[in-house]
């Protein structure tokens, strides 16, 4: 059995997750559980079975309490990977969740072809699997929308790509730090409330013959939707192809405040 160690370069690709052990000892092979890995940033998306017959592709504003909070099953973050010896650290910039009271950090190797993380602060388990490996498109940006302060990300490896946008109001701001997203859908006095808690948006998409588009969302009404990145006139900026809560197209223009790669890489 050949066991070996990775380093960060070694990881650019999509991983699928084909089995987890959590800390608790229950196990999981059903929810479908993606890892996009560019230069450093990523996206991570995990949804569980079911979840589109459940709000059949409509926004935050157009779905009930219990639609909403079959939404926030899901688990989604984006950020960067970072790397001390054999700990990597997925520094989360947006999450859907609140923020953990520890970091998500896990020693990786590398095993008969297929990539095990065991969890450092938890003792948790992970067994990744490639579905793509690393391509010569490899590039990313954080983002943020001068307009409000909300924040984004976009992150391409060959012909797939992770778009995540933030709420206007971050979780970690709004109420108290450890209450769960669940929990905090449930004491929402209204729909809209409720709704603007989950409008947080972590999608995955593929990039074919110039459309940018997204084949996976927190976000399902978002799924068939184009991104079309363009740079704007001044070249400083990112325009993207966004919606609202209730999945009406909108543009939104992003100040690029890191950006890793060619950002020509970035652009439908």
């Amino acid at each position: 059995m050949r066991v070996h160690p990775p380093a960060l370069a070694d990881l650019h690709g999509v991983w699928r997750r084909t089995l987890v052990r959590e800390a608790d000892g229950s196990t999981d092979s059903t929810t479908s559980t993606t890892w996009l890995q560019g230069l450093a940033l990523f996206t991570d998306l995990r949804q569980p079975p079911g979840l589109e017959e459940t709000v059949r592709g409509r926004g935050p504003a157009e779905l009930d309490r219990p639609q909403l909070l079959a939404l926030s099953a899901q688990k989604a973050f984006a950020g960067l990977l970072r790397q001390d010896g054999e700990v990597f650290s997925w520094v989360r910039l947006i999450d859907l969740h609140p923020p953990a009271p520890l970091a998500d950090a896990g020693t990786l190797r590398f095993e008969d072809g297929a990539l095990i993380e065991h969890g450092v602060h938890e003792d948790y388990l992970e067994h990744w699997e490639p579905a793509e490996r690393a391509a010569d498109a490899l590039a990313g940006a954080v983002l943020e929308d001068p307009a409000d302060g909300c924040a984004g990300q976009l992150v391409r490896m060959g012909s797939w790509f992770g778009y995540a946008r933030d709420r206007a109001d971050p979780l970690r701001t709004v109420g108290s730090p450890s209450t769960p997203l669940a929990e905090r859908i449930l004491g929402c006095a209204g729909r809209a409330e409720a709704a603007a808690l989950l409008d947080c948006e972590v999608s995955l998409g593929r990039i074919r013959a110039g459309r940018w588009e997204i084949i996976r969302s927190t976000l399902p009404h978002r799924v068939g939707a184009e991104l079309r990145p363009e740079s704007t006139r001044a070249g400083d900026a990112l325009r993207i192809l966004d919606a609202d809560p209730h999945g009406r197209a909108r543009s939104r223009e992003w100040r690029l405040t890191r950006v890793e790669g060619p950002p020509s890489l970035l652009l439908g």
